[in-house]
């Protein structure tokens, strides 16, 4: 007599089997499987699947945010589910608010932002030109306002070492423009960017592109017409904020020789002396674009 034979589904698999599983996919797997079944929601909200995703210094990391003195230092939360959805809804500010660190949703991966104060600002400390100023919308407590430049250059810098390995990272310029913004739209010479590894030198040319940070206004009957200028165009972000890649870099990481280098993001328009005012600077923001 043949035997039949045995086999298990998924979805009979004990708790903590299917927590194991889960463990060794991603984020985005365990989102989507939480809504499979109940017994899968239960194993997508154990502790030791959150824990894999999370950088292995992420403890390190938040110990140095920013809190509230009557506030448990780092933030205590109910799961490690909680603490990955937080770190990627509300980045948290980092020592003396330089800089923020969140999680990338899908992947776990690192994101930081520099604040503006963080960034090296051709005038930024001369008040005839540039006005620092609390924004209630902003991440940081100061953000920079350009009041009148002729020469717009701003560069932001961060170690190679704080980002994830082997992930390519995207650079944005995160800003607002005020009612009375001039000389950053279409109507003026474009403004170029670029990412690259360490600082003095010019970045080579095929790594080059240019901007405009305000898009040109059409009258309604004209709405769907689009651009074609030589340079892209910002968007707004879901907080409210304008953003425009300014490039991207791939970090190898750990155990590689540029697993510690410095990698620079610069916007400069200085070619042209055409009169800029009412650009607000958050800061730039590099996440995975993987």
């Amino acid at each position: 007599m043949k035997k039949g034979r045995t086999t298990t589904n998924l979805p009979e698999l004990p708790g903590g089997c299917l927590s194991h599983i889960l463990s060794f996919t991603s984020p985005r797997d365990v989102f989507r499987s939480s809504l499979v079944s109940k017994d899968f929601l239960a194993a997508a909200e154990s502790d030791m699947v959150w824990e894999r995703f999370f950088p292995s210094d992420y403890e390190e990391i938040i110990s140095q945010s920013q809190t509230a003195p009557s506030a448990p230092h780092p933030p205590v939360f109910a799961s490690k589910k909680d603490l990955f959805v937080h770190l990627c809804r509300s980045p948290v500010i980092l020592g003396s608010g330089t800089k923020s660190f969140g999680l990338d949703k899908w992947s776990g991966k690192k994101c930081y932002m520099l604040a503006a104060i963080e960034l090296a600002i051709c005038w930024g400390d001369t008040p005839r030109y540039w006005k620092w100023t609390s924004f209630p919308e902003s991440r940081f407590s100061e953000v920079a306002e350009l009041l009148q430049v002729w020469w717009l250059d701003i560069r932001g810098r961060l170690q190679t070492k704080l980002l994830s390995p082997n992930t390519t990272y995207g650079a944005y310029f995160v800003f607002k423009l005020n009612t009375h913004s001039y000389g950053l739209g279409v109507e003026s010479e474009p403004i170029k960017v670029w990412v690259k590894e360490g600082d003095g030198l010019d970045p080579e040319v095929n790594t080059v592109k240019k901007i405009y940070l305000k898009a040109p206004e059409l009258r309604p009957s004209s709405a769907s017409r689009q651009f074609h200028g030589e340079g892209e165009l910002p968007y707004e972000r879901a907080d409210g904020w304008m953003e425009i890649e300014i490039g991207q870099y791939f970090n190898h990481g750990d155990g590689d020789a540029n697993g510690n280098r410095m990698i620079e993001m610069s916007l400069r328009q200085i070619e042209v002396r055409d009169c800029k005012s009412g650009l607000i600077v958050q800061g730039i923001e590099l996440r995975p674009s993987d």
